[in-house]
């Protein structure tokens, strides 16, 4: 009995109920204090979310335009240079992309129709998607009043994919100019102008490299 009395005298008082309850508030206070946020700092990033829409827009515009560049090409060391053989290699590259010759000269210009591409759809709706879904996140937050129905501004997306699929048909002029050499017996320089992939397109199956360039290939290029 007197082990008993002992070693009840070094155990803690428990506290009671109502010591509890405070010590629960106050924690709860404390992680309340711990993760506020400042409406200042959500209001500017809606701000940022909100100037990205006119650039999604902008994107989805550009993909259903042509970007004209003009560049240079020289052949790759070990491809032939002789006239007759790169006019054929031009002329058989065009006429697999279903291009044809509208008219011959000193420039030869190749006409033809571009075709919406599924892939490039897909990549814009998947965009879009991205895009309204953040957008959404921000509004939810900053605008609590609508919940979650923000988050259905992203059923909005597929229409950037169908607006691309509408529009993306275009005729399309790729000019080239070969000059030649001193002699006459080869090609020094291609000068290629037109839309953007269409020209790297053809540098890259033509064996060509931009004059004055230094072409690495990638690491998925064989």
């Amino acid at each position: 009995m007197e082990a008993c009395a002992s070693t009840s005298r070094v155990l803690l008082p428990f506290p009671p109920r109502a010591s509890l309850d405070s010590a629960a508030v106050l924690l709860d206070a404390a992680v309340g204090a711990g993760t506020g946020y400042s409406q200042a700092s959500y209001y500017t990033s809606l701000g940022l979310f909100v100037l990205s829409v006119p650039g999604l827009w902008s994107l989805i515009k550009r993909s259903v335009k042509s970007k004209i560049v003009q560049k240079t090409f020289v052949r790759e060391e070990g491809q032939p240079t002789a006239p007759s053989l790169v006019a054929g290699e031009i002329l058989s590259f065009f006429t697999r992309n279903s291009f044809a010759v509208s008219d011959r000269g000193e420039v030869i210009t190749f006409e033809g129709s571009m075709t919406p591409s599924s892939a490039q759809a897909a990549l814009l709706t998947f965009c879009t998607v991205i895009s309204l879904g953040s957008v959404g996140l921000v509004l939810s937050i900053a605008v609590p009043e609508g919940g979650n129905n923000w988050f259905w501004l992203m059923t909005l997306s597929p229409l950037a994919g169908v607006y691309y699929w509408t529009k993306a048909s275009r005729k399309e002029e790729i000019k080239v100019k070969m000059v030649l050499s001193d002699d006459g017996n080869s090609v020094s320089e291609i000068l290629v102008r037109g839309d953007d992939v269409q020209v790297e397109q053809m540098r890259r199956e033509l064996k060509m490299s931009e004059k004055g360039m230094i072409y690495v290939k990638g690491i998925f290029e064989t």
